[in-house]
């Protein structure tokens, strides 16, 4: 009896650690993993969104519309250009980004740079783009849970220098410290990414927000 007993007291602390053990790996092993889901998928949708914008000048306020690693863009970027907003339908492939400007019927190649937006083909470079960041953190920590539509994400907090942001939001300040929160589901996706700081010269903390989904879709960009 005594060793059925220890038997079964055995069998339910097994099934008791296994139910509510959690992620055991560490936070820089969870971060790794998602980068390599992000970098291997063919696709990914993306929005990106701020409800700040600059007093004055050019500046990328969001943008919506499939990445890919050829690397290529196809989707629309909320710019402001002259102290009006545009939404500008855009085409990144093949090294060349190519808009619709307001005021235009057709398509021509842009210097991105010039409208303060960053090529955004340019988001899934392993390195300098978006997955780049996660293993860019300082002090990455593992924060708790939010709800994000019907799945619940762990959340992960750390900051940025700058420099690491400005590829991916040209209004960051190179010198500056950015705080980060990134979003990740029980996948290993990245879901979401929060950025916040200074980005539109002093005029105090701004928040883009930066969400995933989609991954994996075959998807093809050509030039238009």
């Amino acid at each position: 009896m005594r060793t059925g007993g220890l038997v079964i007291l055995l069998l339910v602390a097994s099934c008791a650690s296994d139910a509510g053990g959690g992620d055991s790996r560490s936070v820089h092993e969870v971060l790794a993993a998602a980068k390599k889901n992000f970098d291997q998928a063919e696709s990914v949708h993306l929005t990106l969104a701020t409800a700040s914008k600059p007093s004055s000048g050019n500046g990328v306020l969001g943008a919506d519309g499939t990445l890919t690693h050829q690397p290529a863009f196809e989707g629309t970027v909320k710019v402001l250009l002259g102290g009006f907003n545009a939404e500008v339908p855009v085409v990144s492939v093949d090294g060349q980004v190519r808009a619709k400007l307001p005021l235009t019927t057709s398509f021509e190649v842009i210097n991105p740079s010039e409208y303060g937006s960053p090529d955004p083909a340019d988001f899934a470079d392993p390195e300098t783009g978006i997955s780049g960041l996660l293993l860019k953190l300082d002090d990455p920590t593992r924060s708790g849970e939010i709800r994000e539509g019907e799945q619940v994400l762990t959340t992960y907090t750390g900051s940025l220098r700058g420099s690491f942001v400005d590829p991916v939001i040209p209004s960051a300040d190179t010198d500056g410290t950015y705080r980060a929160v990134v979003g990740i589901d029980d996948e290993d996706q990245i879901t979401t990414l929060q950025i916040t700081g200074d980005f539109f010269s002093g005029g105090g903390d701004e928040t883009y927000d930066l969400t995933f989904d989609d991954y994996g879709k075959a998807v093809t960009i050509a030039a238009p």
